[in-house]
């Protein structure tokens, strides 16, 4: 058994003295894992103190003009010339930009009024959701420990937690027989799962299918895992939060789930994972952030443990991404652009329900309840999803997602509202003739 690092058991004991359930949801890694008082720390402390001469980053400096700025390549500063050179080629903190972080937490409460007066952490910057996903499944999960998810889900979660971590994969049904979200399945593997540490991943507006919860529903959710939680099991409760602020219908829920399970028990711990790469409609850039439901003393111990397990794989998110999103945040037309995309996606989120629900394709699929987000689903009534996938794209030059053996994912963020009859009549008529 490897020996833990003395920097390792004293973040240990600061959370089972803060948190005794936080520490007991940790992997063999996440106890193990700490962040070196090494160059990290040393260059920090020469920023402060070395006034005459700092030789510990490992940057280059230009004294041609006797200003000692970064070294740098024209072809790519003239791309950015309002930035600074630090902002764009300087390293990053590695929970990232504070200003940025400060920034994204004042957003999260301006858009989730459940979080008003509750304590949660400053947001930790990601290089994007997928690494913030691979991060908790360091942190927390060992081989064999139990995932609650539902049939339906995000493919990279199986990557992530399963392959990757060795995650017992608990499944339910997502939809109920009235094609509502399947609240008393998810109670009953939650009460199924008789260990005494249990992950739950929760995806709302939900990805493939557009669902998005009501707050009767949400409500039920949360009651389900306190419940849980009172009969002594420790509970992470991770929040895909990727297409938040995407809902376009009034009868859901329109903010995130993570609010109403901030401070609810002491042995659950919820994550907010959500990003730029949407909400920013900043894909490429590669920021995300996740929030943790937990006070400052908590977070310290187990902040220096993500940091550790950054610094050991990426060692921080790309600055001038991190730049770029907060310069944008700031901006004054900042809002009113975020509207006006947000309405064209609702314009086409609409054209699509009402289209892909026409009675005239009754007897090619069903489609399942979308209110939110980029995707409608189809579960077909005939033909197999991936046959009718490739005779979309060789007949019609049409790219869908098909997901199992009936259901095909249609993204209509990516469609002009113009084309969507024309898609969905292409995939009745490739459905009709095979």
């Amino acid at each position: 058994m490897q020996v833990l690092n003395p920097l390792a058991i004293e973040l240990n004991e600061q959370l089972c003295d803060a948190a005794p359930a936080v520490f007991a949801l940790l992997s063999e890694l996440g106890k193990r894992v700490y962040l070196p008082k090494g160059i990290l720390s040393q260059t920090a402390e020469a920023n402060t103190k070395a006034h005459r001469f700092n030789a510990t980053r490992a940057i280059a400096l230009d004294f041609s003009q006797d200003a000692g700025d970064m070294m740098h390549l024209s072809v790519s500063r003239e791309l950015v010339p309002e930035l600074t050179l630090e902002s764009i080629y300087g390293y990053a903190p590695v929970l990232g930009q504070q200003a940025l972080r400060a920034a994204w937490k004042a957003q999260l409460l301006r858009e989730n009024p459940a979080l008003a007066g509750k304590t949660f952490s400053l947001p930790i910057v990601t290089s994007g959701m997928t690494h913030g996903f691979s991060l908790l499944a360091e942190l927390f999960v060992d081989s064999g420990d139990p995932l609650v998810l539902p049939d339906k889900i995000w493919g990279n979660y199986r990557l992530i937690f399963q392959t990757k971590a060795g995650a017992n994969i608990q499944s339910y049904p997502f939809f109920n027989a009235s094609n509502g979200f399947n609240t008393r399945g998810f109670r009953e593997t939650l009460a199924n799962a008789t260990a005494e540490k249990l992950l739950i991943l929760l995806n709302f507006p939900h990805n493939p299918t557009g669902y998005a919860i009501t707050r009767v529903e949400a409500q039920q959710i949360v009651d389900a895992i306190v419940t849980r939680a009172e009969a002594g099991c420790h509970i992470l409760v991770m929040i895909d939060d990727a297409y938040a602020g995407l809902w376009y219908d009034a009868s859901v829920m329109q903010e995130s789930l993570f609010g109403l399970l901030v401070a609810r028990h002491p042995n659950i711990v919820s994550v907010k994972i959500d990003g730029a790469t949407k909400e920013e409609y900043a894909w490429g850039l590669r920021v995300a952030f996740m929030t943790f439901g937990l006070e400052e003393t908590v977070m310290h111990p187990l902040a220096e443990k993500l940091s550790g397990l950054i610094r050991a794989n990426t060692s921080g998110a790309s600055q001038v991404s991190q730049t770029l999103i907060l310069e944008a945040m700031k901006a004054p037309g900042y809002a009113e652009q975020k509207q006006r995309n947000y309405e064209t996606l609702k314009a086409r989120a609409l054209k699509v329900k009402a289209v892909a629900s026409d009675a005239k394709y009754a007897e090619f699929w069903e489609v399942y309840p979308s209110h939110a987000g980029y995707f409608t689903c189809l579960n077909l009534k005939s033909g197999n999803a991936e046959t009718v996938r490739q005779r979309l794209l060789e007949a019609y030059g049409i790219g869908t997602i098909a997901l199992g053996e009936t259901e095909l994912r249609v993204a209509y963020a990516c469609l002009d509202v113009s084309d969507i009859e024309t898609v969905f009549a292409a995939i009745a008529g490739v459905i009709e003739a095979l």
